[in-house]
């Protein structure tokens, strides 16, 4: 983050108040404002619902062709149908408006969203998804809206908001060696639950956050809307803390000592056990990837855990990297070479597996270790699967075993 971001007010007041439409007065807390976002982003899986909204209030542009990128991300290999339909209706729509198209393979939104600099500090972004949240990581305000506000904000160049308190999450202590900031994130939730974090700005502070790298960093902030935030923010990699102890900032304290790796059980993220709890659960579906756990940090730490060992039969291991950049990364440093050798099944970038518009779906009765965002009934395309949650480490182990692991069991 840069400099003008830092100081005692908080920082989704601060990116705010640069990005008003005109003279409204002091940026506070509850205010309804209407701001020019620097990006709007939309997501193949809604373009058409977009598209629909276009053609029904005779709309034929956007404020911006290139401030307006369309990310065909959650379906990059389509078996369906109805839904190969979708995705070309997307397409042309796309091609009329003339906007900036990322293409399948290219990578998840919210992933090209911090490579190709939208997420930049001070940035305001919107995103036709709810993990826009993102954008937090890296110093800019990531909103995910709705349709409608998405194709409001296409039309006019500007959106409403409300001016969101904020509340800062302070980290103490650390956690044990194989923790990860999903299980930290998690484990918050499921302790405080989402009531002081709803519709507000969550800014995380203490050593430990400002010690996580980038990759780290993001994983964390990608999981900011399942504690029903309006947006979230990380110290960046030199430590800078948006707000310190601003006035008046509500604070709440969460001591992380010892913090074990954990898992989510069926059927929500809040769900969340230590490891050793849910440790024998036999699982026959891993997957690692989505815009939580997908990147080159992610994808190097499962490579590193089935390093010389073999997938378990019986067992599915997926992996889809997060974008393309991530995906060549990754092969230069042999850790795609590594997880096939494994036997690991290597998709194209991309959302993957993750909401279940795409397989490998999981069969009827199957267990699944995802290492996505959120496992909600039918998340990944099947109702009668269940879905657990873990880290990349925790799900590369249950590959290898067929059975969640003990935390004694991690390499």
């Amino acid at each position: 983050m840069t400099d003008r971001l830092h100081g005692g007010t908080p920082l989704a007041e601060q990116i705010i108040a640069g990005h008003l439409t005109g003279d409204e007065g002091p940026v506070a807390p509850g205010r309804l404002v209407t701001v020019r976002p620097d990006r709007v982003y939309v997501q193949d899986g809604n373009a058409p619902t977009i598209a629909r909204l276009y053609e029904q209030h005779g709309f034929t542009k956007v404020f911006d062709p290139e401030r307006v990128s369309f990310v065909f991300d959650h379906s990059v290999l389509v078996a369906d149908v109805d839904m190969a339909d979708r995705m070309k209706e997307a397409d042309r729509f796309a091609a009329r408006l003339g906007v900036d198209v990322r293409a399948r393979g290219q990578g998840i939104s919210h992933v090209l969203a911090a490579e190709v600099g939208w997420f930049s500090p001070g940035a305001l972004v919107l995103g036709s998804d709810s993990h826009t949240c993102v954008g937090g990581a890296f110093g800019a305000l990531g909103l995910g809206m709705g349709a409608s506000d998405i194709v409001a904000a296409m039309v006019t160049g500007t959106t409403w908001l409300r001016v969101p308190e904020t509340v800062e999450v302070r980290f103490t202590g650390t956690p044990a060696r194989a923790t990860r900031p999903r299980d930290v994130l998690l484990t918050l939730l499921r302790d405080k639950g989402q009531e002081p974090f709803l519709y507000r700005s969550v800014e995380f502070t203490g050593e430990w956050a400002r010690a996580l790298s980038g990759d780290a960093s993001a994983s964390l902030a990608s999981l900011g809307v399942e504690l029903g935030a309006k947006c979230v923010f990380v110290p960046d990699e030199q430590g800078a803390i948006p707000t310190g102890t601003a006035a008046g900032l509500t604070r709440v304290d969460f001591d992380i000592s010892g913090l074990q790796p954990t898992v989510a059980l069926p059927h929500l993220p809040a769900r969340t056990v230590p490891l050793d709890e849910a440790a024998g659960t036999v699982i026959s579906y891993v997957f690692v990837g989505s815009c939580t756990n997908s990147r080159l940090e992610d994808i190097a730490e499962a490579a590193a855990v089935v390093r010389g060992h073999r997938v378990r039969p019986g067992v599915q291991f997926v992996v889809t990297p997060g974008s393309n950049a991530v995906y060549r990364d990754a092969l230069r440093a042999g850790y795609i070479d590594t997880l096939m050798t494994a036997g690991a099944v290597v998709t194209p970038a991309g959302c993957g597996a993750c909401v279940g518009t795409q397989g490998p779906l999981p069969a009827r009765g199957e267990n699944v270790l995802s290492t996505m965002n959120r496992n909600f009934r039918g998340r990944m395309g099947n109702p009668e699967a269940d879905i657990y949650l873990s880290s990349p480490v925790v799900a590369a182990a249950t590959a290898l075993s067929g059975v969640i692991p003990r935390v004694e069991d991690l390499p």
